[in-house]
C-alpha cells in the first residue's frame, strides 16, 4: 500500500505553504498526497432548507477552490493528489481520516502568520498528540524557502 501524506487546505496562504511542502516531500518519498477541506456545518442548524441550501454553495466554493490549488500544485509537482471535503470541524475531519485510513504517514500543517497563536488545529494536535508525525510550517515562509526545508533544492 502505498503511503499518502495529509494536508488540511481552507484557501488560506499558510495552508498553501503546508500543501507546497507537503507536495514536495511527498514527491520526493514518492508518496501520494490527500487534501482535505472542511465545511463546518454547527453553525448552519437554524433552519433547514436554509441550512442545506448554504452548505451547497460552501461546497461548491470548496470544490472551485480546490480546484484552483490542483492547478497551482501542477505549477510545481507532478505528485498524484486526492482531494475530499469533509462535514464537521478541520480537527474531527483530520482525526477521522487519519484513524479511517491507514495509508495516512504524515500530517502536514502551516502555523498562523497573522498572530501569536498558531491556530486551533495546530494548538489542539500538538496537546493531543497523534499517531503519526505531525509537521507544522511556519505560515510565512517563501516558497523557495518551503522547497529548501522540504528537501527539494534542485530548483
Amino acid at each position: 500500500m502505498k503511503e499518502n501524506f495529509l494536508a488540511v487546505f481552507d484557501g488560506t496562504d499558510e495552508c498553501k505553504s503546508a500543501v507546497r511542502y507537503a507536495a514536495r516531500r511527498a514527491k520526493i518519498n514518492n508518496a501520494g498526497l490527500l487534501i482535505v477541506a472542511t465545511i463546518d456545518t454547527a453553525e448552519f442548524t437554524y433552519w433547514l432548507s436554509v441550512n442545506n441550501e448554504m452548505i451547497d454553495d460552501i461546497e461548491k466554493e470548496s470544490r472551485d477552490a480546490l480546484e484552483k490549488l490542483s492547478v497551482n500544485i501542477k505549477s510545481y509537482s507532478d505528485v498524484s493528489c486526492d482531494f475530499i471535503i469533509e462535514h464537521g470541524s478541520k480537527l474531527e475531519a483530520v482525526k477521522n481520516l487519519i484513524s479511517l485510513d491507514n495509508s495516512i504517514s504524515l500530517l502536514i500543517l502551516a502555523s498562523n502568520k497573522k498572530d501569536k497563536n498558531p491556530g486551533i488545529l495546530v494548538e489542539t494536535i500538538s496537546g493531543e498528540g497523534y499517531s503519526i508525525p505531525v509537521v507544522v510550517i511556519p505560515g510565512n515562509l517563501s516558497d523557495n524557502d518551503i522547497d529548501k526545508l522540504a528537501g527539494f533544492d534542485n530548483l
